[in-house]
């Protein structure tokens, strides 16, 4: 079947919408006023017609490698017709029409209201002259293919702290994307035929604003946590205090690196700079993180950076990616000291499971997985006997 452009029809659908949602709020900057930095994550997701849900995953940031200060989200959609045809098989002259109806929504992590956009769009009516006789063709038939109709950008970008504290950690925080769309083309009276096929494309672009690891909050200059005994630990920090300001000191605890709780405090002391804390754990065994909230009357407040603790017969597996960044090769080290099972999955930026293996490691060793393509993946390591298990991310060039 011969298809058409009409040069009117071209001009249309040249016509791009543009949606930009913003949250603004009072974003964070470094503590020392340097430059922040950003870490940032893309991928692109084909939708076939119809209703599509899925599921987007990005990885957490890692807590020891510095401060998160917003995090940025944009989403950009593009709709396509892949296939329209109408054809008139009447005796006279009909006008035809075409609908693209469409639904976006997104949630997910600090997202208190979802990013959505709605499109409902008509194009027509274009003139179809009475039937000749072959179809797909001449005056009495319309159509066109693999053309875009619809161009949307949403972003939101975070900078609350409570709502970044979901970000942090080693795994990933997963989002659901929803997309509804409906199409129609219709010619008005007498004998007709009509055919519509559409497809969707939709770009993430995830970032993160973080500042370096050794940037602490304006009156702190440095900040340790020091194991003393295997239920023990000493967090000791320097206060450079402002006499004139009114602020207090918490120390925070977390297990997972993400969600912190309130362990002590202190009230700022102008006269003595040094500050200690003794925190004991429940005996349990593994990774403990450590930070230190200044917290002003106003309630604004900083924190340091993080301070990993081991504690130890933990038996999460250590281990590290090498080369990382790597030009395609995927292997492991191995620090444990002891042999052991491993399960290991390696995710891409979309969720898939793209590796997935058993492994042997007789004590400190490298392994060789295999070669993977340019991107970003995740690699989760774990134990088949503890069933602990942690995740690392791995860039490939």
């Amino acid at each position: 079947m011969r298809q058409i452009y009409p040069r009117f029809f071209t001009a249309i659908l040249s016509v791009i919408l543009l949606l930009g949602i913003t949250q603004k709020s009072l974003a964070q900057t470094c503590p020392d006023g340097s430059p922040q930095g950003g870490t940032a994550f893309d991928t692109t997701i084909a939708f076939p017609s119809g209703v599509t849900i899925t599921d987007v995953k990005f990885p957490q940031f890692d807590p020891t490698s510095g401060m998160v200060t917003c995090v940025k989200l944009c989403v950009t959609i593009t709709g396509v017709v892949d296939t329209l045809a109408m054809q008139n098989f009447a005796a006279s002259g009909q006008t035809g029409t075409f609908t693209y109806t469409r639904k976006d929504t997104m949630r997910g992590p600090g997202l208190i209201t979802p990013l959505s956009n709605n499109a409902n769009q008509t194009y027509g009516p274009y003139g179809l002259s009475p039937y000749d006789g072959v179809a797909g063709s001449g005056g009495d038939f319309f159509g066109f293919a693999d053309s875009t109709i619809l161009t949307a950008q949403l972003c939101r970008t975070l900078t609350d702290s409570t709502s970044i504290a979901d970000f942090y950690g080693t795994d990933s925080v997963t989002y659901n994307y929803n997309i509804d769309v409906s199409t129609g083309a219709s010619i008005t009276g007498g004998s007709s035929s009509t055919l519509v096929l559409t497809s969707a494309f939709v770009h993430f672009h995830f970032e993160y604003c973080k500042c370096p690891k050794l940037v602490l909050p304006l009156n702190i200059s440095s900040f340790n946590a020091d194991k003393l005994t295997n239920n023990k630990v000493e967090l000791k920090w320097t206060g450079l205090d402002d006499p004139y300001a009114n602020y207090h000191y918490e120390a925070e605890m977390s297990r997972d690196g993400s969600k912190f709780y309130k362990v002590g405090s202190m009230p700022k002391n102008a006269m003595a700079e040094s500050y200690k804390l003794l925190y004991t754990t429940n005996g349990e065994t593994g990774s403990w993180y450590f930070r230190i909230k200044q917290v002003y009357s106003n309630g604004y407040a900083r924190y340091s950076n993080i301070q990993l603790v081991a504690m130890e017969n933990s038996g999460s597996p250590k281990f590290s990616l090498y080369p990382n960044p790597s030009q395609g090769i995927v292997g492991i080290k191995f620090d444990n000291s002891s042999a052991g099972h491993y399960d290991i999955q390696i995710y891409n930026t979309q969720g898939q499971i793209i590796v997935n293996k058993a492994i042997v490691v007789g004590g400190s060793s490298y392994v060789q997985l295999g070669v993977l393509k340019g991107g970003n993946y995740w690699l989760r390591l774990t134990n088949k006997q503890s069933l602990e298990s942690c995740v690392n991310q791995l860039i490939i060039k």
